[in-house]
């Protein structure tokens, strides 16, 4: 997991020299989403040959939607957060993500906080 959390880091430094040096934030994250699809779409097609859904046009949407809100947007927003402030700042801020999205799932009912439940109480750390 140190591994993964140092390439995450060099990779975000890389993307911050990139931004700096005048590379379009847009092109940074084509390239990006590109290269990723060339690796992963033969792996996949590979991997689930025998187990592949039909591509109805309700998959089709989806999949589209998700491309377009889940990864496009979120890369934008990323990478422009990145060159408005420093490598380091995004990083930690990145690492809040899965709080704010509980506190979002919260406020708009998708989870219920149980402080009363076993599961919703703080544990004790014992030193």
């Amino acid at each position: 997991m140190v591994l993964v959390q140092v390439a995450f880091t060099a990779v975000n430094v890389f993307y911050k020299l990139g931004i700096n040096d005048g590379m379009s934030v847009k092109v940074l994250i084509a390239y990006r989403l590109a290269f990723a699809a060339a690796f992963t779409v033969p792996l996949a097609l590979f991997s689930e040959r025998n187990k592949r859904p039909k591509m109805t046009w309700r998959v089709v949407c989806m999949s589209f939607l998700c491309g377009l809100f889940g990864g496009s947007l979120f890369q934008n927003l990323f990478f422009e957060a990145m060159a408005l402030t420093s490598a380091t700042f995004v990083s930690a801020i990145y690492n809040l993500i899965p709080g704010i999205t509980f506190v979002l799932a919260i406020t708009f009912g998708f989870e219920k906080l149980k402080l009363g439940d076993q599961q919703g109480r703080p544990r004790k750390l014992e030193l």
